[in-house]
């Protein structure tokens, strides 16, 4: 029997038979196709996908091939959105790629998306975002696309799922200036993937949103889901990373908006290859609700390490996930953190810790814990395996300002938490031999500050589970103090502890990132400010030369050339006393004119971070007491000396 690969590969061939190769006009002949099948022909001649005026094309031997394909899978509908629209091969001009439907799910889960909802993507691409969570709308539903071929196909889509939406081929800055009806309508949700770092026009971005957004395209779109966003709705957007960092105005402006007059629900990073084969960018969700939020209002950063797919471009999107996914734990816990009333308060008196598993009916996923009145400090978790008809559990340790808690979690989705009461009595018990020391197998321990960490479980098949530090939620002032950095790896430490199996080269890596992130904590606790000599240490430093290793393009030998520059004389009247460096942001360091931090500036930024030869550090403004991220060259205060007997290992800090 066919499969839905062999199918849609002869009917590729039948198109390529007659010259035609482009695979996005392709799809858009066989969403004409699927719609004439179905007998959803509409009047709506802008959106009707084109049918190829070829004369030798065998349409029927086609209609035939898909009509095959549709019955194996579920429908004509599924075909399109899950199959169809992911033959294309990479992403094409413009940022236009359809987004993988597994991302969908995990955007539509979080923004709590419910039949009743107005909900609108305004740059829908395919529809992925707006048909991928039921079949029975009530709400309006609207996608706007400015790409007359995705609009195209936007509507093929809406139609062979039965929805009554409305699909618009426009820029969506503009249709909203243009229909009086739209520039009055607020949305209860907003779903967005937005093309990353295209251009758009800045004059028309500021007659749009009354407010200067600059030039890029993902920037522009979050400040109009901010603005189109209904009182208490919820939106989820896609964003680069450059967003949740970036020096300009307008960026920064933004995620003032987010955290000061919004309700920052989560930031979350994906993993590298989530979006292949089409972009292999780092990508965030900003998951956010248009209320005011209180001092005490927590944002759950994370870090997804895990989405169901193998790493690189050979992922097939047209398949479920079928390895182990971090998706199903990240869903459930951020979307019942607020009101879950199934917390496990252990039975203590005036308990300041909750803790709750999470499942998915069979599976343990996860822990959650909260402090319920004051911040976590710290978090330990052994685990033991089955000894003596004793079950396998983990034993957590954490701690608030005010108490510490020692908590058993069995691994059985039916069995309830438990306290504790004398660690040293539960070691000994699960002892084989009085002389051994702690039985148990340590998976995590790292200090925190935080209002909720969630831990991730997997791999509990084997011997020994894994548990990892998937997210922590964090108050509002946490944010604050980070110059409303918006970046996960800013708020969740590293696990620090070695696994047996670790080679030399993962072992002496993991310490050299362990002292970076020393570094930055000795930083925070001196305002990361370049201060008065410490412990005998010359201040201003001298500079460090290191120069860059590899090949360079002609704008990232500019960039690095105006940062080599960067630098001053430590003692103005003494020359010979050397060079120190100079602070300095991504726009000091800016090539082009746009007055935009170009993609070629931020990449050349993280490259000579990662190489050790520019470090970040933060100045506090002695008049505001607010932060200021810039960026220097290294200096002989960024030398490490990792081993008493004389070796010595370089690196920036961080």
């Amino acid at each position: 029997m066919a499969t839905i690969g062999d199918l849609l590969n002869q009917v590729w061939l039948e198109f390529r038979k007659v010259g035609i190769s482009y695979d996005l006009a392709i799809i858009e002949h066989i969403a004409a196709f699927l719609l004439e099948i179905n007998g959803l022909e509409s009047s709506e001649e802008e959106l009707q996908p084109r049918k190829s005026s070829q004369a030798n094309l065998d349409t029927e031997k086609i209609k035939q091939l898909l009509s095959e394909a549709a019955n194996i899978v579920g429908g004509a509908a599924k075909l399109l959105d899950s199959h169809i629209v992911f033959s294309l091969p990479n992403m094409l001009p413009g940022g236009g790629y359809p987004t993988p439907r597994h991302i969908v799910k995990t955007m539509t889960c979080l923004a709590k998306v419910e039949p009743a909802h107005s909900l609108a993507d305004f740059t829908c691409g395919s529809a992925g975002l707006l048909v991928n969570h039921s079949n029975e709308r009530q709400g309006m539903t609207l996608g706007v696309d400015i790409s007359s071929e995705w609009a195209k196909l936007a509507y093929a889509n809406i139609k062979l799922h039965g929805l009554n939406a409305r699909i618009l081929h426009h820029n969506a800055l503009s249709v909203f200036l243009q229909e009086e009806e739209l520039e009055k309508t607020n949305f209860d949700r907003i779903l967005i993937n937005p093309p990353f770092g295209e251009k758009i026009d800045a004059n028309l971005a500021e007659r749009s949103l009354g407010q200067k957004v600059g030039s890029r395209s993902e920037t522009a779109l979050l400040a109009l889901a901010l603005q189109k966003l209904a009182p208490n709705g919820q939106a989820a957007v896609l964003a680069p990373s450059g967003l949740l960092f970036s020096n300009s105005t307008a960026e920064a402006f933004l995620r003032h908006q987010l955290v000061d007059e919004n309700s920052l629900k989560a930031v979350i990073s994906f993993p590298k290859d989530a979006f292949q084969p089409y972009s292999s960018l780092q990508t965030y969700l900003l998951l956010f609700s248009k209320s005011n939020p209180s001092e005490e209002h927590l944002t759950w950063f994370c870090q997804v390490e895990y989405d169901g797919y193998p790493s690189g471009r050979g992922r097939d999107l047209t398949q479920q996930p079928s390895k182990y996914s971090d998706l199903p734990f990240l869903e459930k816990f951020i979307v019942n953190f607020e009101t879950d009333s199934k917390l496990e308060f252990p039975n203590q008196e005036n308990a300041l810790i909750a803790v709750r598993k999470i499942t998915d009916g069979a599976n343990l996923l996860g822990i959650v814990c909260r402090g319920i009145t004051s911040q976590l400090t710290s978090i330990l978790i052994h685990f033991y395996p089955s000894f003596e008809k004793q079950p396998p559990l983990l034993l957590l340790e954490t701690a608030t300002t005010e108490q510490s808690l020692c908590i058993q979690i069995l691994l059985d989705v039916n069995a309830e938490s438990s306290v504790v009461e004398n660690r040293l009595e539960f070691i000994e018990k699960r002892k084989q031999n009085k002389k051994d020391s702690d039985p148990g197998i340590k998976l995590l321990s790292q200090s925190v500050k935080a209002r909720g960490i969630a831990i991730a479980l997997f791999n509990q098949v084997a011997t020994i589970p894994e548990a990892r530090l998937l997210g922590m939620a964090v108050e509002i002032n946490a944010i604050k103090e980070q110059s409303y950095d918006l970046r996960p790896e800013r708020y969740i430490g590293k696990q620090e502890e070695l696994r047996l199996a670790d080679s030399p080269t993962q072992i002496l890596t993991r310490i050299y990132g362990n002292q970076r992130q020393l570094q930055e904590r000795i930083d925070s606790l001196f305002g990361r400010l370049e201060m008065s000599p410490i412990a005998g240490l010359q201040i201003p430093s001298p500079l460090l030369e290191v120069e860059p290793f590899g090949i360079f393009s002609e704008e990232q030998t500019i960039i690095w050339e105006k940062i080599r520059k960067k630098t001053e004389l430590i003692t103005p009247e003494k020359p010979d006393n050397g060079l120190t460096a100079v602070h300095f942001t991504p726009e000091d360091i800016e090539i082009s004119d746009t007055g935009e931090v170009s993609d070629t500036n931020r990449q050349t930024i993280d490259l000579l971070e990662c190489m050790g030869i520019i470090v970040p550090v933060t100045i506090a403004d002695t008049k505001t007491g607010e932060s200021i991220a810039f960026y220097r060259r290294v200096t002989e205060r960024d030398k490490w000396d990792l081993d008493s007997q004389g070796s010595v290992l370089t690196g920036g800090s961080q």
